[in-house]
């Protein structure tokens, strides 16, 4: 005997997108309540699927302060489920722990709260007769540094075991109820249903998922949002769709401009070169369908009509090119600006949080400069041994500061969205900017002398 039922997390209700400051009133708006618009849309998969239960493993509210409205809303939405007869179990985590203060309006009788003090079993749809055993835990209060996993320890395997945990999933963590794969894989649990990644997301070693977050609310979230519709049997692997359901999506689009063009296929010059070129990305973005906004998640996807409301976009200009000499702090403001006055009322809309430049100017004759001047020569001769030195550029990773350390699972709540993961692309580019720079002083030292 198996169960379908619905896994969803981290709603974080009361937290709007970070991109509304200079939106129209109208969008400002569509920001603001899309975190519960994505909600509704939850419950609407599980109206629609006709699940036997929902199961939501924390942060239901962004803040451990819960407030009316946000309160209210969810209240409704549950009630939408009890209108169909399908109970919920709920744990709360480090943003709505238990402790932190009771619901201002109570969840109706279909929603079972899993208590801070101990691991609590329910059994659905009753003790009577059995079809499966549902265990939990919250947090009481911000930190949970327990091994809250240890305790889930079912009486049998008779039916299927569902274990909801709200973990960072590192066994080091001091903050997430530390736990690895492996340990999670030792308990007789069929399905672990895990909140607190907001990126969904299939464990490697253990039978559990993150939902991921049902939508993105800055540009550090990029992933589409949604929820995960399961089955499992007693003893048997669980059959895992994802749903999207997030009415708007973040992008970060990087900007080659060592390869990007014009119409005419000359490089990229001036602003309005520029604003031409990802007016062109925008349309792209516009005829995107389903599958190539979810073809990178690691598990399958249901066949929905899904489709965003609008995206969000960070503009990221990188590599060598032409423009680079026109762009500045003013520059990059100015064109966002115009692309924002031509975006965002068409459908989908494409909304431009920034653009940013990290982009540089073109090397002078780099073959010329190599074959006469040594000390050149040497510079993008260890230059080129730096990239292919895997210790050596650990050790730049080491020593370029905390703007550029990505976010951990176990910390990714506390870092600034302004932190810029470094990955291989942006090292490279990096090293590239380096390069050019110290070229460009020692060629122009070089003219001086002469």
């Amino acid at each position: 005997m198996g169960v379908t039922f619905l896994h969803t997390a981290d709603f974080h209700l009361g937290s709007p997108l970070r991109a509304v400051e200079a939106a129209s009133e109208s969008l400002a708006e569509r920001l603001q309540r899309a975190t519960h618009e994505a909600l509704r849309r939850v419950i609407q998969v599980a109206l629609d699927e006709d699940v036997d239960f929902v199961v939501v493993a924390g942060d239901l509210y962004d803040q451990q302060a819960r407030s009316v409205y946000a309160n209210e809303f969810l209240v409704n939405q549950f009630e939408r489920l009890k209108d169909a007869d399908i109970p919920c179990y709920v744990v709360h985590g480090n943003h709505d722990p238990l402790g932190a203060g009771a619901e201002k309006l109570p969840l109706p009788d279909n929603v079972h709260v899993f208590g801070a003090d101990d691991v609590e079993t329910v059994l659905y749809p009753n003790e009577d007769e059995p079809e499966a055993r549902i265990m939990g835990q919250s947090y009481g209060s911000q930190w949970e540094s327990n091994s809250l996993y240890y305790h889930y320890t079912p009486p049998d395997t008779a039916i299927p075991n569902i274990g909801l945990l709200h973990t960072g999933l590192n066994p080091d963590g001091r903050r997430y109820a530390p736990c690895g794969p492996s340990d999670l894989a030792q308990k007789q649990i069929d399905y672990w249903a895990l909140g607190h990644i907001h990126t969904p997301r299939l464990v490697d070693g253990a039978p559990a998922a993150y939902a991921g977050i049902p939508q993105g609310r800055n540009i550090g979230e990029t992933a589409v949002g949604g929820c995960l519709l399961v089955d499992v049997d007693a003893g048997g692997d669980p059959d895992i769709e994802f749903v999207p359901t997030s009415p708007i999506v973040w992008q970060e689009i990087v900007v080659d401009l060592g390869t990007a063009s014009t119409d005419d296929d000359t490089p990229l010059r001036n602003l309005a070169d520029a604003e031409g070129y990802l007016e062109e990305r925008m349309l792209d973005l516009r005829a995107a369908d389903q599958d190539s906004l979810t073809d990178t998640l690691p598990m399958p996807v249901a066949e929905t009509d899904w489709m965003p409301e609008g995206f969000v976009c960070r503009w990221t200009l990188s590599g060598r090119g032409e423009l680079c000499e026109a762009l500045d702090e003013e520059a990059t403001d100015v064109l966002a600006n115009r692309l924002r006055e031509r975006s965002s009322s068409a459908s989908p809309f494409v909304w431009t949080e920034s653009v940013r430049d990290y982009s540089a100017p073109p090397l002078s004759d780099l073959e010329t400069l190599v074959e006469s001047d040594e000390i050149i020569s040497e510079l993008v001769e260890l230059s080129n041994e730096i990239r292919a030195d895997d210790a050596t550029r650990a050790e730049l990773r080491a020593k370029t500061g905390d703007v550029w350390e990505s976010r951990t699972d176990e910390e990714h709540e506390d870092v600034s969205e302004e932190r810029i993961a470094l990955d291989e692309e942006r090292l490279d580019d990096l090293i590239d900017r380096a390069v050019t720079r110290s070229i460009d002083e020692l060629a122009t030292r070089s003219d001086n002398a002469n």
